[in-house]
């Protein structure tokens, strides 16, 4: 358990006054963290290779935001619409 906590980059030092929940909470985070990582070198990765095929590069701002074209406001039957299929999806009964 020391090599494992070690290797997630804490303090080996600390190992020895963790409790087995505490070293489960940090182990847990060092996971997520690990993986949020991997995720953001996998979105890098994508990015790169699309934007390296396109014929036109999009503005900088609007790339690095993500902020698109303003939504469309939906109007209240669509709205109806999508509360009502949630409401079957979730077994609501109309009353």
């Amino acid at each position: 358990m020391l090599s494992e906590y070690v290797a997630a980059g804490f303090d080996p030092a600390a190992f020895w006054g963790l409790t087995p929940r505490l070293y489960l909470v940090q182990m847990r985070g060092a996971g997520e963290r690990l993986k949020r990582e991997h995720e953001g070198r996998a979105w890098l990765a994508w990015h790169s290779a699309a934007l390296d095929r396109a014929k036109k590069l999009p503005a900088l701002r609007r790339f690095v935001t993500g902020r698109a074209a303003r939504p469309q406001r939906q109007s209240r039957e669509t709205l109806q619409a999508m509360c009502d299929a949630l409401a079957a999806a979730w077994g609501a009964k109309k009353g």
